[in-house]
């Protein structure tokens, strides 16, 4: 039950911090949706680091320190996020989603226990590359 409970936060997370992102590309900071972001983010990660990685280190980077790296500095990013001035925490939103995609994506087609959030992640995924992609073009216009 409680993997389970880990890796349904994982793509309620995402959607989260994809929905945050969005808003946030738009000029508006949505505080409420953001706090509550980190903390079902923050939630999945302590779970993870419990039930998956039994809070050893050599579990958490079984596959390599990049992945690692990586993941880690994206949630301190979305954590960070909660504290600074919207232009930087739009950009810390953005670079933490970009890294989150990639992660999330690929995790569902490599491992079996999130292979049933596939479809999912792929649709959040879209969603949210979709929507900075116009954003970003409505910005240059």
């Amino acid at each position: 039950m409680l993997e389970f409970l880990t890796f349904l936060l994982a793509p309620i997370g995402y959607a989260g911090l994809t929905a945050t992102m969005l808003v946030a590309a738009r000029g508006r900071w949505p505080d409420a949706l953001a706090r509550v972001t980190v903390g079902v983010i923050l939630t999945h990660v302590f779970l993870v680091w419990h039930v998956r990685y039994g809070w050893q280190f050599s579990e958490a980077t079984r596959n390599g320190y990049g992945g690692f790296v990586i993941f880690h500095t994206a949630l301190a990013a979305i954590v960070a996020s909660l504290a600074v001035e919207l232009r930087v925490a739009r950009r810390l939103i953005a670079g933490a989603f970009a890294a989150v995609t990639i992660g999330a994506v690929a995790a569902t087609f490599k491992y079996e226990v999130v292979a049933n959030y596939r479809i999912p992640v792929l649709v959040i995924a879209t969603t949210g590359s979709a929507g900075l992609t116009r954003q970003l073009l409505v910005r240059k216009e």
